[in-house]
């Protein structure tokens, strides 16, 4: 009997961060993964001959077609680079302009498959700590909102996650808390990106996570409960 074959993804940012995490994760569990990358020798280097990687640049809408063809599912995580400022044209060409390019080659190619898209918290609740990161990535957060909206005006399947901050530790050490609601941007609102990796893979493919937008944060404790029951609790968005 032929073995059933698995799903080939695309993740867009998947050469640093929780995109990299992700892109192996979905390696090892046997996805066939393409990544998308401007310096191809150095992102095969990290990533090794088992993954597919092809030219592209987020602020090159002619590169994008040939990355979304023949895929099932997209996961983007990428943005502007986090820990410096960065200009608003850098920002809007990245964090929204790269989005909506991408949602636009995927419609043009036939795409049938979800579109996962990584967020921050904070994005329309005002904090003192999204005040600075709009100040430093200039205004990102506004940019990120936005696009959420093109997300779900694009008739692609999709679903937004909106992470709080971000911490290299291993996936499982704490409970995590799925919701539905609009949290601050604070450090007491974190989670391992390696949670994030295993969220964004469990996601994919569960059908009660199809056209919503949740955020994730550790809890309190250890974990509990798998991820399926936590995202089988997911409500769709409003249409």
């Amino acid at each position: 009997m032929s073995k059933v074959r698995k799903s080939r993804v695309l993740v867009i940012g998947g050469t640093r961060g929780a995109g990299l995490l992700i892109a192996r994760l979905l390696h090892q569990r046997g996805y066939q993964v393409r990544v998308l990358a401007r310096n191809l020798a150095a992102a095969a280097a990290e990533l090794g001959h088992s993954f597919e990687v092809v030219a592209g640049d987020l602020t090159k809408a002619e590169t994008l077609p040939a990355a979304v063809a023949d895929v099932d599912h997209i996961i983007f995580t990428a943005g502007a680079p986090s820990g410096r400022y960065a200009p608003e044209r850098l920002v809007k060409a990245t964090d929204y302009q790269g989005v909506v390019d991408t949602l636009a080659a995927a419609r043009r190619a036939g795409f049938h498959g979800r579109f996962v898209y990584l967020n921050s918290i904070g994005i329309g609740t005002s904090s003192l700590a999204g005040t600075l990161i709009n100040l430093l990535k200039r205004n990102t957060l506004v940019w990120r909102r936005r696009v959420e909206d093109d997300i779900r005006a694009s008739d692609l399947d999709y679903t937004i996650i909106r992470v709080g901050f971000l911490l290299n530790r291993p996936a499982g050490e704490r409970a995590v808390v799925v919701g539905q609601d609009a949290l601050p941007l604070a450090p007491r609102n974190r989670i391992a990106r390696a949670d994030v990796a295993d969220a964004f893979v469990e996601a994919m493919e569960h059908p009660h996570a199809s056209r919503t937008t949740f955020e994730i944060v550790w809890g309190k404790g250890a974990r509990q409960g798998s991820w399926n029951s936590l995202l089988d609790r997911l409500r769709p968005d409003p249409r």
